[in-house]
């Protein structure tokens, strides 16, 4: 009788100990695509069911190295990013059962391959921090152009041209994409002539400040195809001269400039 009256006071125990682990709210995430060019980007979106808590609450993300973030819906929470790290924080969450934050991810021009966002949560209740981990998303990083025409630059391509295998963007959608050679880049101004001269350039230079350098770029091409061939032309001794993508006249990343003219192709088809 004592035995038996043991075994359910310890069955009792680790029931009510199981239980005090598991997590009262629920959160699940998503992120807008399988896949990503290089040099592009992709949003993340996070689903808290709160079940009535009322207390603290922070969630956060380890982006792969090189990967930034920016915020885009915050629900009241305070948002942050520092050396790779996503966090939202509410002093209370809000009065109201469900809630979705949203941030936006730009993927390093060098990242290639299959990367994964890790990440955790934390409470607090009768002064006790509950904490779990989330369930890690996965996005292929398809490996953007090279400075000449390798077989990467051509896959990338087929990808962007192959309407059976086009991945799922979320980049609007604008027009005036235009694509320009940049040949050189200086902490002072230089004469265009000058340029023109010593690198032997028939086409007009152009000049625009970005970032706090004069850059200078030649041509004007609707497509990274024309660019593209354009560039191989070139022959410099000093210089590697390379693409840039520009989207109503704000410069943007060739990614994202293949996201656009992905999405762009998907529509002009339907």
């Amino acid at each position: 009788m004592h035995k038996t009256k043991y075994t359910v006071l310890f069955l009792i125990t680790v029931l009510c100990a199981s239980l005090s682990f598991a997590s009262t709210v629920k959160v699940t995430q998503s992120i807008s695509q399988n896949a990503v060019f290089a040099g592009g980007t992709f949003l993340v979106k996070i689903h808290i069911e709160r079940n009535e808590l009322d207390s603290y609450f922070q969630i956060s993300h380890d982006l792969p190295g090189g990967m930034t973030a920016v915020g885009v819906e915050s629900h009241g929470a305070t948002f942050s990013f520092r050396d790779g790290k996503i966090k939202y924080s509410w002093l209370r969450l809000p009065d109201m059962e469900e809630i979705q934050v949203i941030y936006k991810v730009t993927v390093p021009f060098e990242m290639s391959g299959v990367q994964k966002i890790t990440g955790s949560y934390y409470y607090i209740i009768n002064e006790e921090r509950m904490e779990f981990s989330t369930t890690p998303l996965n996005i292929e990083v398809k490996e953007n152009v090279s400075p000449s025409d390798t077989l990467a630059e051509k896959t990338l391509l087929s990808v962007v041209n192959n309407d059976e295998n086009q991945p799922t963007y979320v980049s609007e959608v604008k027009p005036d994409l235009l694509f320009k050679i940049q040949i050189l880049s200086s902490t002072q101004k230089l004469s265009r002539d000058s340029i023109r001269k010593e690198y032997k350039i028939r086409e007009s230079v152009q000049e625009e400040n970005f970032n706090g350098l004069y850059k200078y770029t030649v041509g004007n091409f609707k497509t990274y195809e024309e660019a593209r061939d354009f560039k191989n032309k070139l022959d410099f001794k000093k210089y590697i001269p390379f693409v840039i993508a520009y989207n109503r006249g704000a410069r943007i990343t060739i990614g994202e400039a293949m996201q656009i003219a992905a999405k762009r192709k998907t529509i002009v088809k339907d």
